[in-house]
């Protein structure tokens, strides 16, 4: 770790490393930005953990058992058996907007859900529904913020019964696996933020390109392969500040954040530096 740190400081900032770093072994430069992205890796998947974990706590104890039973009509029973959906009130069955906000709705919709298991899916009939969502026969049928209608078949296989003892069931299971739950998400987020920084190695193949075009500039030309090794120690503290502001929420940083904190530490760490002279070498 004290050895991570001590590069990652000289990758800041420090010519002579960069112009090191060139003539280094390739293996070395990939092993340092491997453990420094397991690091980074393990800080944000710590600091995703403090934030989500407490507000997925609660509401799986609390808020999750109030919603079931403020929102789910406790008489509404749906089955849905080898593809087939049936239910046990009278068609059509609406679930309105009004169940899930005071307000009234003055808007073109004024239900969240139409339950029509009778019919076959009409268009038409879909409008004159004014719904989010229609569950018929065999498909279910919504409709997304800008109006556009998708009908997705419930499956030939599908076989389940949804009611409110079924929620409050499910609800209960959750909370009872809770510890599991969270240990396998914290690792499934090890694993899938791991994976993205280890995906930057190839966007590094582009990267190396600036610094070997400088050294053109420059007319000090290096090798591509010495602009692959400097860009994978030049690409890590971008990633440390997009991954520090990125996890603790002030704002969220665009893609291209990273490429311009790369470009400014390529430049800074390749400009030019004076020769000493005459007296400084007495």
């Amino acid at each position: 770790m004290k050895t991570i740190l001590e590069t990652f400081k000289k990758s800041l900032y420090n010519p002579e490393f960069y112009k090191n770093a060139g003539e280094a072994p390739l293996g070395e430069a990939i092993r340092y930005y491997v453990k420094a992205a397991l690091v980074l890796t393990l800080i944000m998947t710590v600091m995703l953990g403090v934030m989500l974990i407490p507000q997925g706590i609660s509401f799986i104890k609390d808020r999750a058992p109030y919603l079931v039973n403020a929102y789910y009509p406790k008489e509404l029973s749906v089955r849905v058996e080898k593809g087939v959906a049936s239910a046990n009130v009278e068609m059509p069955y609406f679930v309105s907007l009004k169940t899930f906000s005071k307000a009234t709705t003055t808007g073109a919709v004024e239900n969240m859900l139409v339950i029509d298991t009778e019919n076959d899916f009409s268009r038409a009939v879909f409008e004159g529904y004014s719904t989010y969502a229609l569950l018929t026969k065999t498909d279910i049928v919504t409709r997304d913020e800008n109006g556009a209608i998708t009908i997705q078949p419930l499956g030939r296989t599908l076989t389940a019964t949804i009611n409110q003892e079924v929620l409050f069931s499910l609800v209960e299971d959750v909370q009872n696996y809770l510890g599991r739950i969270i240990a396998f998400g914290l690792f499934a987020t090890l694993i899938i933020v791991f994976s993205g920084f280890l995906m930057y190695l190839i966007p590094v193949l582009l990267f190396a390109l600036i610094p070997k075009f400088i050294g053109y500039i420059k007319k000090t030309p290096i090798s591509y392969g010495a602009a692959y090794k400097m860009s994978l120690y030049a690409i890590v503290p971008a990633l440390a500040l997009k991954t520090l502001i990125n996890s603790v929420g002030i704002f969220f940083l665009p893609s291209y954040f990273t490429l311009l904190v790369f470009l400014l530490i390529i430049s800074l760490n390749m400009r030019e530096t004076p020769e000493p002279t005459l007296f400084e070498n007495k």
